[in-house]
């Protein structure tokens, strides 16, 4: 019974993020008070619904990459995976084929781009960020090369329920966040997997003495932010029915900062899917009120970037004096 007792408090993966997960829901109330203040459209539903759909596949992403910077690595090239793979999905649709194809076939070609991705870091040795950042210039090149510079637009809206429906009165978009994150939490927390997961970024040598495949798991996690970007990429079409030039472009640096912001440590070993998630709305709440009081969406990315400055900083300072084992 002792023994017992004495493992339980290893199981509570996610109480260091917990302070983190406070002060970034007071933000979110501080600052939709200000935009609400600023703005008579912020709290409108029509603003948040609208808002929300806009989040789906932010959050999403954000999902994946809260996996693998828990496990210690991290994916720049996460834009270019969604992109290429909705270019993909915006071939095929113009090809002439069904949802029931199409959606495989776009599930498919993120899996398989993340998994580079994971094969580059692992039986390459390539720095995960050397990999990432190397893989984003293959991907953007290949969108160009295929995209031509024009929009791929008119697209069917055969899945668009799943973005702009809903479920007794219940927005559609939310429910499939619901579903998705629910689906990590229970990978993280509920099999062997997520202790994989969370042991690799504590410790990828310990990790590995104990008996952890450590290659298959760091490739399994890439593969699964690329399967999530390639859903993403599937909402966005369904959502917008088209394919922009700029598509994905920002994503990587947003769903970054919200993992980040939401307390998973860039050191790898800690961090939170309920974290992430308020971190993806904390975003997306600068970004809608932002537009609505007429600042440019320049200042934007300052401001994300400013804000990933700042937590990076605290948590290095906060670190200092706590070395890795």
């Amino acid at each position: 019974m002792s023994i017992a007792a004495d493992t339980r408090p290893t199981l509570r993966l996610s109480s260091p993020t917990a302070t983190r997960e406070l002060y970034l829901f007071i933000a979110i109330l501080i600052v939709g008070a200000g935009f609400s203040f600023a703005s008579p459209y912020f709290l409108t539903p029509i603003n948040l619904i609208q808002t929300l759909r806009a989040a789906l596949e932010l959050a999403i992403v954000s999902a994946g990459m809260t996996l693998v910077i828990i496990m210690g690595g991290i994916d720049v090239s996460v834009g270019g995976i969604l992109a290429v793979t909705a270019i993909v999905i915006g071939k095929s649709y113009q090809a002439g084929l069904s949802s029931f194809i199409v959606a495989p076939i776009g599930l498919t070609t993120g899996t398989l781009l993340g998994m580079w991705n994971g094969f580059l870091t692992t039986k390459l040795k390539v720095p995960p960020i050397i990999a990432t950042l190397g893989s984003m210039y293959i991907f953007s090149a290949i969108m160009f090369i295929v995209i031509g510079g024009a929009w791929i637009s008119g697209l069917p809206g055969t899945l668009s329920p799943l973005v702009n429906g809903t479920v007794l009165i219940i927005p559609a978009s939310a429910l499939v966040i619901l579903v998705v994150y629910t689906a990590c939490w229970v990978l993280l927390r509920k099999v062997p997997y997520g202790r994989h997961v969370y042991a690799i970024g504590c410790n990828e040598t310990s990790a590995k003495l104990v008996g952890i495949n450590v290659g298959r798991t760091k490739i399994a996690t890439y593969a699964l932010l690329g399967f999530l970007a390639g859903f993403a990429a599937l909402l966005y079409v369904a959502r917008l029915r088209n394919v922009e030039i700029n598509i994905g472009t920002t994503v990587a640096l947003e769903a970054i900062a919200a993992t980040i912001l939401g307390g998973t440590s860039i050191r790898g070993g800690v961090g939170s899917l309920l974290g992430t998630l308020l971190g993806v709305i904390f975003i997306r709440i600068i970004q809608n009120g932002l537009v609505l009081i007429g600042v440019s969406s320049l200042w934007e990315t300052v401001i994300i970037g400013s804000l990933l400055i700042v937590v990076l900083t605290a948590d290095a300072l906060r670190n200092r004096n706590s070395p890795r084992v």
